[in-house]
């Protein structure tokens, strides 16, 4: 076929039988993928490259233990996985203002209020509070989920930590959310996690 090229690769005989097996299902796959998905992939196999740039971010971020080297590369990964999963959770979030609306508050300071009252779970981002929509409930005890003033109180972290934990599945909760147990009521079981994810801060 003139659109097809043959590629060759050397494979120990021991590992014949196995080899053959995957190189028949990745065959098999590059032939249905997009090209686009393909050179998504490429370039997800690809080494990082660190720019001057990004290793001048790593000299601010860690001052006089500032070392070059490969573990950098490993610390700007994890900084941009990081940032990448703060942005994920706070996606479906909105201002105080919208809270004050959502909830027939008189004004953003309520909102506030109830947020340093750990009634509601807020994270401050680029200057101003986001609070995650999966926590209102019209149905709940002040229009919020029932049970979350109490969890929020037990959880003795930053604000952040506090959203990553009732975001992450729990192996306490047979790799359930936070977020999915607290919707099945069971508050008192969250409390003790909670607070146990306190003492280790």
């Amino acid at each position: 076929m003139k659109n097809t090229f043959v590629a060759e690769i050397e494979v120990p005989k021991s590992k014949r039988k196995s080899a053959t097996a995957i190189l028949k299902r990745i065959e098999s796959l590059i032939a249905i993928a997009e090209p686009e998905h393909l050179e998504m992939l490429q370039r997800s196999l690809e080494p990082k490259v660190v720019s001057d740039a990004e290793k001048e971010l790593a000299k601010k971020i860690a001052g006089k233990d500032y070392v070059e080297g490969k573990s950098w590369e490993l610390e700007l990964a994890n900084l941009e996985r990081y940032y990448q999963r703060r942005r994920e959770l706070l996606e479906g979030s909105i201002t105080s203002s919208k809270v004050a609306e959502l909830l027939g508050c008189q004004n953003r300071a309520t909102v506030r209020d109830r947020r340093l009252a750990n009634t509601l779970l807020g994270v401050k981002d680029e200057g101003v509070y986001k609070y995650p929509l999966w926590q209102f409930d019209p149905e709940g005890d002040d229009g919020v989920i029932d049970g979350l003033p109490e969890v929020l109180a037990a959880l003795d972290v930053s604000d952040f930590v506090k959203l990553n934990w009732f975001n992450k599945p729990h192996l306490a909760f047979e790799g359930k959310t936070p977020i999915e147990i607290l919707k099945r009521g069971k508050v008192e079981a969250l409390v003790t996690e909670a607070r146990a994810l306190g003492i280790g801060w």
